[in-house]
């Protein structure tokens, strides 16, 4: 079983008896939590939306991606990292390439292997 509540991603196993009562508390508790048996699972790499992702991901838009899930602005990942700000916005729109020792840099902030972001 696995619930999911908007920002808020849970995975549970539960073995046994009583799956009925523990799915009908979570829907009283959390009525806006998605309860989903495993036999209904998607994996989400084979969904049509991943693969189009896949296609269309550029080192810019990874790099956007990233600070964003970082909670970070575009200025806030330039005080990080020492790199000029619009450098930054410039990488993120792809008119501007990654260099090696940039997305070492970048990396680090992010908390992602810097291979990523070189990655085409």
């Amino acid at each position: 079983m696995q619930v999911q509540e908007r920002a808020l991603h849970i995975d549970v196993t539960i073995r046994g008896t009583g799956l009925e009562k523990i799915k009908k508390a979570l829907a009283e508790a959390l009525p806006e939590a998605l309860v989903i048996d495993d036999d209904e699972l998607i994996k989400w790499e084979s969904t049509a939306l991943a693969k189009k992702i896949r296609m269309n991901k550029t080192p810019g838009k990874l790099l956007r991606a990233y600070r964003e899930r970082a909670g970070l602005s575009v200025v806030a990942l330039a005080e990080k990292t020492g790199i000029k700000y619009t450098n930054i916005s410039a990488m993120e729109h792809d008119a501007r390439n990654i260099g090696l020792i940039t997305a070492k840099r970048l990396g680090a902030v992010l908390g992602v292997d810097y291979i990523r972001l070189l990655e085409k």
